[in-house]
């Protein structure tokens, strides 16, 4: 008998969505969410327990005071890899009051400099960081690096906050001071801050919220035009490259193949973890009308996420078909490896 519905051939998870594109088209979009394990020698080995496809996402704390951990994974398409760190960063000595993290992936690296707490004082009329207290292990998270809400007005509605990462910490007014007011542990280490006017661009390694900038610059614009034409579809101005969720500096050129090397320092009780991506080709998927028609379907390696805190690596492809008013009359998905 022939098959029907969904079915998934691949020793991965896979999830089928039924979306519309910018134009308000029907559309089947299929993601595959492939979990590895990090070996003790450094290995990726698959995982007895893959993980699911995280359709609502996660969140560090309360959604919209904290930063996403997770990012929901159904997006019609990404246009590039994003590349992800989960974990927390390790000093490399005993008592260091600064430790350098860096994530490489391929072609890919970025860097973060992560210190112990600090802050601002008054020294003989001029205003001084503190030196660092020795780093311990520490969230690599939004919240520790600059940015944050001014939450001290009358009116919380207009508080004045970073649009890159309104949940950081640092200062929020211009040119505003207070004695002992704290310093962002983690930063960029080309723009280090050294005045209490810097706003530096905040550094992390995950993933960033829809309405961050500059990821929000994509999104495209809700004039009265827009709700008079095109409401409720998206934007003519529209960027697909909104999908892309990761650190701006941590979305790939283009899509990885899925064989690069992975190098991460200081982000590991273990120490340097190095490994390669396991280099399996996209999975494919097949798509059977009730008349009989096919449809194939490519898939593209989209989202990288390592997270050192649990020791796995999770790889996400995605693939996408026009179903508009062809919806009522699919027999069949099978996704399986190439």
């Amino acid at each position: 008998m022939e098959e029907q519905g969904f079915i998934n051939s691949t020793p991965f998870v896979a999830q089928q969505l039924f979306l519309m594109d910018e134009s308000g088209r029907d559309i089947l979009v299929v993601v595959i969410k492939a979990t590895y394990r990090i070996s003790g020698d450094s290995r990726l080995e698959l995982a007895g327990q893959q993980e699911p496809v995280s359709l609502s996402g996660e969140y560090y704390g309360e959604p919209g005071d904290s930063s996403i951990k997770y990012e929901p994974e159904v997006a019609p398409v990404k246009v590039a890899t994003d590349i992800v760190l989960i974990g927390h960063a390790y000093p490399d000595q005993r008592g260091a009051g600064q430790v350098d993290v860096t994530l490489r992936v391929g072609p890919v690296q970025k860097t973060v400099r992560v210190f112990g707490d600090r802050y601002w004082m008054k020294l003989m009329g001029f205003k001084k960081i503190t030196s660092p207290k020795p780093v311990e292990k520490t969230p690599l998270v939004y919240e520790l690096a600059f940015g944050g809400r001014d939450r001290a007005g009358p009116d919380p509605l207009k508080t004045g906050y970073e649009p890159r990462n309104p949940v950081g910490t640092g200062k929020i007014k211009p040119g505003e001071f207070e004695e002992g007011m704290k310093l962002p542990n983690i930063e960029d280490p080309q723009y280090l801050i050294k005045s209490v006017t810097d706003t530096p661009p905040p550094a992390g390694f995950g993933f960033i919220g829809p309405e961050w900038e500059p990821r929000s610059r994509y999104a495209g614009t809700y004039d009265d035009n827009w709700m008079h034409d095109k409401m409720p579809f998206l934007p003519d101005d529209f960027d697909r490259r909104y999908y892309n969720a990761a650190h701006p500096g941590l979305i790939a050129p283009g899509y990885l193949k899925g064989n690069e090397q992975v190098d991460v320092v200081n982000a590991s009780p273990r120490g340097r973890l190095r490994f390669a991506l396991p280099g399996i080709a996209p999975p494919v998927g097949k798509v059977v009308m009730k008349d009989g028609t096919m449809y194939g379907m490519s898939t593209n390696l989209d989202t990288v996420i390592t997270n050192t805190d649990q020791n796995i690596v999770m790889l996400l492809w995605r693939g996408q078909i026009n179903m508009h008013r062809k919806i009522h009359n699919l027999r069949s998905v099978k996704v399986q490896m190439a």
